[in-house]
């Protein structure tokens, strides 16, 4: 199957989307591909480009949609080996839930200082609220387990974190 990018390049085409829309909404039965073919020389190409990317397949003189191919393009790019449990808890890039097991937690914790926080930067405490508030919902309660991990390292006065190198 496709890779997801060969999909989508294929859809980039205003030409070859118009293809793929008319063979859509000609449903089951298909554009007849002669009719494809007699467009000219550069139309000529689309419905190859179109097969090749798993989005039409040409059948008995008609062209006909795959309706399966985005889903299919995806799932085999998932890879086979079981999935971080951290992963798991992360759901569009925010952190649906803080985890009750101290050893997922520290997992949870090492991931978002590290994706937000750069090695020996300091951070004032407003950018790091900021930064807490684009991945967790209570950020004052992640910025807590964050400080009583120790990264990031906070200043004696509390006003200024520096992350830790990892």
């Amino acid at each position: 199957m496709p890779h997801p990018t060969q999909v989508a390049s294929a859809l980039a085409d205003p030409e070859r989307l118009e293809l793929y829309a008319r063979v859509i909404v000609a449903g089951a039965a298909g554009v007849p591909a002669e009719e494809v073919m007699a467009a000219g020389p550069i139309a000529a190409r689309h419905p190859a480009r179109s097969a090749s990317s798993g989005l039409v397949r040409e059948e008995e003189g008609r062209m006909t949609w795959v309706p399966d191919v985005f889903a299919t393009a995806l799932r085999d790019q998932r890879p086979d080996r079981p999935g971080d449990p951290v992963d798991e808890l992360f759901r569009d890039g925010r952190l649906a839930a803080m985890p009750t097991r101290r050893a997922l937690r520290l997992g949870v914790l090492d991931r978002i200082a590290r994706t937000l926080f750069a090695p020996g930067t300091e951070y004032d405490e407003k950018q790091v609220d900021t930064a807490l508030r684009s991945c967790f919902d209570d950020h004052s309660a992640l910025r807590r387990y964050l400080v009583d991990e120790g990264c990031p390292e906070r200043s004696a006065d509390g006003g200024v974190c520096r992350s830790t190198a990892r």
